[in-house]
C-alpha cells in the first residue's frame, strides 16, 4: 500500500508538473496573439498609409491626364474618359511583359494568314465569325474610316480551334482591359493588364489568415438554404474554424469539384453532392465560383484606376480549360460564365475559352532567361527570337495533366504540331494516395468514420499535407486531434506504425520517408513520362525544349524526373513562376487572340 500510495503521490506530483507547463505555455501562447495583434494593427496603420499615398498618387495623375486631355480638345480628338483613366495607373518597366507594339504585330502578322484545320465537329459559320477586331491605340482617337485588316475566312465545316469562342470576332464595345481567368482543380486565380499597359497584375489570397499566395483554393460554400457564402480561403476557414460541427453539417461545402466535367455529360440541371451529402445544381456551383471571381476582379482593378468604377462589359474575359476536356464540358464552362454575368449573350464575343497549356506557352515563348529557374536557354534571350524552335509544354495541374507541341513561326506566332493530349494524373493523384496509405494505416472502418464525421479536420490535414508536396526528403504531418482518438479506441496509436519502415508516429504526427512520398507520385510521373515519349517517337519533330508550368511541376520529384529522364537530350525548363504561366499567358491571349496561327 505504502508503494501504491508512492506511486500515486508522484503520478499527481507529475500531474501538476504538467498543469503548469500547460498554464506557461498558455500565458505564452496569449502573449504571443497580443503581439501578434499589435502587429496586425501595425501592419493595417501601413497599408492605410500606402492606400492614402496610392490615392495621392492618383489623384495628382488625374489631373495630368485632365491636362492632357484639354490639349487633345484643342486639337478636335476627344479620347475616351475610360481610356484616359486606364492610362493613369502606374506600370513598371519589366523585360518579361510584352510591348504594345509586339502584341499589335503579332495580332496583324497571324491575322494575315489564311490556314484550313480540319476538326472532327461542326460549328456554324456566322457573319462576326468570319472577322476579326480592331486593335487601336490607346494614344490614338479612334478613326471609324480606318479599313479593317485581312481577315481569316473559315469555312462552316472546318474551325481554328476546339471552342468556338476561341475564335475573334467583331466586338460591340472595345474592352480597355484583358482579364485572364485560370479556375483550377485545387487553386483558382485572376491576373489583368489594361490596354497599353506593360505590366500583368494579380492579387495576393489569403493574407489575413497568414497566407500570401497568388491563387486561392478552389472551395465553395453555400449556406443551408443554398445561397452562396463563401469562396476560397474563407470558405475553408469558415467551415473548418468558425463553424461548429453540427453547424458544419448543415452548409454546403464544394472542394475540388472541377474535375466533375472530365469524362462526363453535364447539362444545366445536373446536380452535384456536397460535403455534407445534399445535392446542388452543378450550374450554381460554377456560375457562383465565376461570380465571385469576377466581381473580384473589378474590385480589384477599382484600386487601381483611382476608385474608377469598371464593368463585365469593360472586358475581355479569358477562361482557361484543360485541354483534354469534352466540347461539352467546354460549353458548360461557356454557359456558367455568362450565368456569372462575365459577358452577357449579345456580347458573348468577349468571353475566350483558352486551352491551359496554349495560355502557357503564349507566355512561356516571350520570357527571358531570368524568367526560368534553370536561367539558361542556351541560343536566345527568348524562345519565340528563333523562328522553327519546337518546344513541348507539360501542363502540370490539379486535376489534369496536359501537353501541347508548338513551333514558332515568324512574328512570334505559334503553330501547333501535334494533337493536344494529356490525362487526369494531375497532383491531386498524390492526395488521393495519402489518403489510401491513411486508410490502410489506421483501418477502413476508423479512417472512414474519421472522413464522415469530421469533413473540417480532413479538409485541414489535406492542406498540410499539399505543402509538404512541395518538399524533397522526409516530412511530418500533423495527425488530426479526431482521427486519434477514433483510432486510440482500438489500440495504442504506436501499434498501427510497426513494422512499417517508410511511415513513423512521432508525437502527434506522421513521419513519411522521402521514400514513401516519392512512391506516392509515382502513378502522375508515370503519366507524364508516356506523354513526353509518345511525343517524342515521332520522327518528324524537333524539340528543343521542354517547359514545365503548373503548380504540381513545381513538385522536386516530378521537376526532377523530367530533367533526369530527358535532360541529356533536350533543356528542361521551368519558369519561376510556374503556378502562374496559365494565368498570366490567359491574358496574353486575350490581347492577341490570334497568337496560335494553326491548330491540328
Amino acid at each position: 500500500m505504502a508503494q501504491q500510495d508512492l506511486y500515486l503521490t508522484d503520478l499527481r506530483e507529475e500531474n501538476e508538473q504538467c498543469k503548469n507547463e500547460i498554464m506557461d505555455l498558455r500565458k505564452e501562447n496569449g502573449n504571443l496573439k497580443s503581439k501578434n495583434r499589435a502587429l496586425r494593427l501595425e501592419n493595417e496603420k501601413c497599408n492605410k498609409e500606402l492606400e492614402d499615398l496610392r490615392q495621392e498618387n492618383g489623384n495628382l495623375k488625374l489631373e495630368i491626364s485632365k491636362l492632357r486631355s484639354g490639349l487633345q480638345d484643342s486639337q478636335n480628338i476627344m479620347p475616351r474618359p475610360k481610356e484616359r483613366m486606364s492610362k493613369a495607373v502606374d506600370h513598371k518597366e519589366s523585360n518579361e511583359e510584352p510591348r504594345e507594339s509586339e502584341l499589335k504585330a503579332v495580332n496583324e502578322k497571324c491575322a494575315s494568314k489564311k490556314h484550313w484545320v480540319k476538326l472532327p465537329f461542326q460549328l456554324n459559320s456566322t457573319e462576326h465569325d468570319t472577322q476579326q477586331p480592331q486593335e487601336t491605340n490607346a494614344d490614338e482617337p479612334n478613326d471609324s474610316s480606318k479599313q479593317p485588316e485581312e481577315v481569316i475566312r473559315v469555312p462552316q465545316k472546318q474551325c481554328t480551334s476546339t471552342a468556338k469562342a476561341l475564335r475573334p470576332r467583331i466586338q460591340n464595345k472595345e474592352s480597355l482591359v484583358s482579364i485572364g481567368i485560370d479556375f483550377g482543380t485545387a487553386f483558382t486565380g485572376y491576373s489583368f493588364s489594361f490596354k497599353g499597359a506593360k505590366q500583368i497584375r494579380q492579387p495576393k489570397w489569403g493574407e489575413e489568415y497568414g497566407m500570401n499566395t497568388p491563387k486561392t483554393p478552389t472551395c465553395i460554400l453555400f449556406d443551408e438554404n443554398k445561397n452562396f457564402l463563401k469562396f476560397g480561403y474563407d470558405a475553408i476557414m469558415t467551415y473548418t474554424r468558425q463553424t461548429r460541427k453540427s453547424e458544419a453539417k448543415k452548409l454546403y461545402l464544394f472542394d475540388d469539384f472541377k474535375m466533375e466535367l472530365y469524362g462526363k455529360v453535364l447539362h444545366r440541371d445536373s446536380m452535384m453532392t456536397a460535403k455534407n451529402g445534399k445535392r446542388i445544381k452543378a450550374m450554381k456551383v460554377f456560375s457562383e465560383s465565376l461570380k465571385f471571381m469576377k466581381d473580384h476582379a473589378l474590385d480589384m482593378i477599382g484600386k487601381h484606376t483611382s476608385g474608377v468604377k469598371y464593368s463585365a462589359s469593360d472586358a475581355t474575359w479569358v477562361l482557361t480549360v484543360p485541354a483534354i476536356w469534352s466540347s461539352a464540358a467546354k460549353k458548360f464552362m461557356t454557359e456558367a460564365a455568362t450565368e456569372a454575368g462575365l459577358v452577357t449573350e449579345s456580347e458573348s464575343e468577349k468571353l475566350i475559352v483558352a486551352l491551359e497549356p496554349e495560355a502557357a506557352s503564349v507566355w512561356c515563348k516571350q520570357l527571358p532567361k531570368e524568367g526560368f529557374m534553370e536561367g539558361d536557354l542556351t541560343e536566345a534571350e527568348t524562345i519565340e527570337q528563333i523562328s522553327g524552335t519546337q518546344y513541348i509544354v507539360v501542363d502540370c495541374g490539379g486535376g489534369t495533366i496536359d501537353v501541347t507541341v508548338h513551333e514558332v513561326a515568324e512574328g512570334g506566332c505559334l503553330k501547333e504540331l501535334d494533337r493536344v493530349s494529356g490525362n487526369n494524373l494531375g497532383g491531386q493523384t498524390v492526395d488521393k494516395n495519402f489518403k489510401s496509405l491513411l486508410r490502410e494505416i489506421f483501418s477502413k472502418k476508423v479512417f472512414d468514420e474519421f472522413e464522415e464525421n469530421h469533413p473540417s479536420e480532413l479538409k485541414r490535414l489535406m492542406y498540410d499535407f499539399s505543402i509538404c508536396k512541395r518538399y524533397d526528403g522526409e516530412v511530418l504531418v500533423q495527425c488530426p486531434y479526431n482521427l486519434q482518438e477514433l483510432a486510440r479506441k482500438v489500440k495504442d496509436i504506436e501499434d498501427y506504425f510497426e513494422g512499417n519502415s517508410d511511415v513513423d508516429w512521432e508525437s502527434g504526427q506522421i513521419l513519411l520517408s522521402g521514400t514513401k512520398l516519392r512512391a506516392l507520385h509515382d502513378g502522375s510521373i508515370r503519366g507524364i513520362e508516356n506523354l513526353i515519349e509518345e511525343i517524342l517517337e515521332k520522327s518528324d519533330l524537333s524539340i528543343r525544349y521542354i517547359l514545365l508550368v503548373g503548380g504540381f511541376a513545381l513538385s522536386p520529384y516530378v521537376n526532377g524526373f523530367v530533367k533526369e529522364k530527358f535532360g541529356s537530350k533536350f533543356k528542361v525548363l521551368c519558369p519561376v513562376d510556374a503556378e502562374l504561366a496559365v494565368v498570366k499567358g490567359a491574358v496574353m491571349f486575350g490581347m492577341m487572340p490570334n497568337v496560335v496561327e494553326s491548330r491540328i
